[in-house]
């Protein structure tokens, strides 16, 4: 397992607890509020340390939306990080979950 997905999964460890009593709409928020840093005007989108503790926060979430709506989502299968970001999202989607402009952006959506 890639170092970060170790760290997904020690982080979700971490949140068990707390997570398996959040609601939808609770998981929702989080998601939402997780994903502001990712899409304001001049945000780090490169290596920095600052992008990458919010798109790790951002995973954390959206791993956590995806187990409460019952998807099988494993912080092993984030060896690629944003393809598999990419692929959750679309599996929201499908299921009636809208996340804003990030999904339309990954969905071709506009």
């Amino acid at each position: 397992m890639a170092m970060y997905s170790e760290l997904l999964d020690a982080a979700l460890h971490e949140r068990c607890v707390s997570a398996s009593r959040m609601t939808l709409t609770d998981s929702l928020s989080v998601l939402v509020h997780c994903r502001n840093p990712l899409e304001s005007p001049g945000s780090p989108a490169d290596g920095t340390a600052t992008a990458l503790v919010n798109q790790f926060a951002y995973d954390v979430a959206l791993i956590e939306l995806a187990r409460c709506i019952g998807l099988d989502c494993d912080p092993s299968t984030f060896d690629q990080p944003e393809r598999r970001r990419t692929e959750l999202r679309r599996e929201l989607i499908s299921r009636g979950i809208r996340l804003g402009k990030v999904d339309h952006s990954t969905s071709g959506g506009g």
